[in-house]
């Protein structure tokens, strides 16, 4: 069984007599608040240490409560404040203090919740506690989830889309009744129309969606936040048709996802596109150089925006403040897409390299990845100070159907919530699994978990950058393992029932999400240890376990647009020396373009392609042996 939401209040005094005396005051009155759907807790320390040690282990705190004392007259500094909102952002905090010296607390720091006078807490406790509880409400409201919710459990008669009207059409057909067996009632009742005006349009923002947007951009501390209900690509192409004109140039990471390739195309913009830096061993990428990035920014200081991951799909992260504060001194817009790294914000240990705490004007979070919403379900935010509102609202229009799915949007206001009350939480459960994980797989002998260390041998530029990890894209380094990767694959599969999410010729990566369980991490140790073992019946392999040094550089010939809706033919692989691409070629695994749009093709590039027809990757963009090229 579920346990109920728990509100726990830590007390932080450093007189123990009046910390003990403020505690039982509150916890006298919880019956009288009478609260059946939370549990309420109140925890008493009466040292910064102890503070520290309860902040950053106890993921049910959900309020600090703070007594500023004062000695002759003398306020103290914040640093208490700054100690507790640096581990626990999202945590309310209030002051408690003498009644005289209320409005000199509350102008000392922007970070105080509410002021509770020592007398109020004495004398009418109950509307202190209501006043915590009120808080804890607001945050922990759904607006969007909880109207949709309301509504599809009235039944109404249905006189709109969609077609099927609750599962009717389903429920009477003798041939897909069986599809509305397996998802159930509650999933085709709440399969609803924007005909339903209550709950608000996702295209204009109003009624519930709007709230529960509102809601997202106070969660993760930004001006503006918005639901996408078909995925970061569609997110990222937004604000890329959003900021950039015909022939802008934009500095952009060549290891982006290819929908930002695409959202240059659409927006006839001029990609300046920074190296490729690759590990040939285990096929990693690393974040580009920053000094080839302030290099880019120097020279081309007419650039509009600069476009980066924020965490690589192997969990590599960039300092990102570092390019915000010089991308800001020159008036260039940064938009960072950490569709990987949703949960930046929520822990103490990613803070530092959360796009948004450093100043980015654009991000996106693909909320499905690895936090709990549906897929397709995205989040853009929004903190640049010239926001073309109005602008984006059309873009947004172009991408955006006039039939969202409600799933999706109930999902996001969900997730929202999650990463609101609990995130920390979670988040702090899953870093203790991977460090439990990562001492027993110590004991291996010929599998390796890849770190830190590692990524310092494989890439120069790693310390001086800053460059960081995140801990739950866990990299298995499988190297030493003389299986093919596809036997490998079919055991984990086949039959130890563990779906991977990527493979290199080399690696395994895994990631711990927010549905990540310890029995899934002792289950994953479990298949590991087989393998390392070599209690396992798979066959050898001989083949080639290591990929070319680099990916050659990226030389344009003209816009990515002109080329892409240009007339274009299609030629073999090895005759298209000296053309100019037409279309994207994308080797998968990683799934970084080999060509784009514009490029001329060089012989370097076809024996790229070559070197890997040994590691049976799926070449995107490569049909029959052929590729779209500029017609001549």
């Amino acid at each position: 069984m579920t346990a109920l939401p728990c509100l726990k209040v830590l007390i932080i005094d450093h007189n123990q007599e009046r910390l003990g005396a403020t505690q039982q005051q509150l916890e006298s009155v919880v019956a009288v608040v009478d609260r059946q759907d939370i549990v309420m807790e109140f925890l008493a320390v009466h040292s910064n240490v102890e503070l520290t040690v309860a902040l950053e282990s106890d993921g049910d705190i959900q309020a600090v409560l703070l007594n500023w004392e004062t000695h002759e007259n003398l306020l103290p500094d914040t640093s208490i404040i700054d100690a507790v909102k640096s581990r626990r952002l999202e945590v309310p905090l209030y002051v408690t203090g003498e009644d005289d010296v209320g409005f000199d607390i509350v102008s000392r720091s922007n970070k105080i919740e509410a002021f509770f006078a020592l007398h109020d807490i004495a004398t009418d406790p109950e509307s202190c506690l209501a006043y915590i509880i009120n808080d804890f409400d607001d945050r922990s409201e759904t607006p969007f989830w909880t109207a949709y919710k309301k509504y599809a459990q009235e039944t109404n008669d249905s006189w709109h889309t969609p077609g099927h009207s609750g599962g009717a059409s389903f429920r009477s057909s003798s041939y897909i009744n069986d599809f509305y067996k397996f998802f159930g009632r509650n999933m085709f009742i709440s399969d609803l129309s924007v005909s339903v005006d209550s709950l608000g349009s996702l295209s204009d923002g109003t009624n519930a969606i709007g709230k529960a947007q509102n809601l997202v951009a106070n969660t993760f501390e930004v001006k503006h936040s918005y639901f996408v209900t078909n995925g970061s690509s569609t997110s990222n192409k937004i604000i890329l048709q959003t900021l950039l004109r015909e022939g802008d140039k934009v500095i952009v990471d060549r290891n982006c996802h290819k929908s930002v390739h695409y959202g240059i195309v659409q927006a006839r913009a001029l990609p300046l596109y920074l190296d490729s830096i690759l590990d040939p061993k285990f096929g990693i990428f690393a974040p580009p150089s920053l000094t080839q990035l302030k290099e880019f920014i120097s020279e081309n200081q007419d650039a509009r925006l600069i476009v980066l991951t924020g965490c690589t799909y192997d969990g590599l992260l960039t300092d990102l403040k570092q390019v915000v504060d010089f991308a800001h001194q020159f008036g260039i817009k940064v938009f960072i897409d950490e569709a990987w790294f949703a949960y930046s914000l929520f822990h103490p240990q990613y803070r530092d390299y959360s796009a948004i705490n450093a100043g980015a004007d654009y991000v996106t979070h693909s909320a499905h990845k690895v936090v709990s919403a549906f897929s397709q379900a995205s989040y853009i935010h929004i903190n640049d100070p010239d926001f073309d509102k109005d602008f984006f609202k059309e873009i947004y229009a172009i991408h955006t159907s006039t039939s969202p799915q409600y799933h999706l949007i109930a999902s996001l206001d969900v997730c929202r919530k999650q990463l609101e009350m609990e995130g920390f939480k979670v988040i702090n459960n899953l870093l203790n699994h991977v460090r439990e994980f990562k001492e027993q797989a110590a004991k291996f002998k010929r599998i390796r978990i890849l770190g830190p260390d590692d990524f310092k041998q494989m890439f120069g530029h790693f310390e001086s950058d800053n460059i960081g990890h995140d801990p739950l894209k866990i990299l298995i380094d499988i190297s030493e393992l003389s299986y093919s990767n596809q036997e490998i694959h079919r055991f984990l599969m086949d039959e130890v029932g563990l779906e991977i999410e990527k493979f290199t010729h080399s690696t395994l990566l895994v990631l711990l999400t927010f549905g990540g369980m310890r029995s899934k991490i002792v289950r994953l140790y479990n298949a590991l240890n087989k393998l390392d073992s070599g209690h396992v019946s798979l066959r050898r392999s001989n083949h080639q376990k290591e990929l070319p040094n680099k990916i050659p550089p990226i030389s344009m010939a003209m816009l990515p647009s002109e080329a892409f809706f240009g007339k274009r033919e299609t030629v073999p692989l090895q005759d298209s020396v000296g053309r100019i691409a037409a279309a994207l070629i994308t080797p998968y695994p990683p799934g970084i373009p080999l060509l784009v749009p514009g490029q001329t093709i060089e012989a370097e590039h076809i024996n790229y392609l070559n070197a890997l027809s040994s590691q049976k990757l799926t070449i995107q963009g490569l049909i029959d042996g052929e590729i779209y090229v500029l017609a001549q």
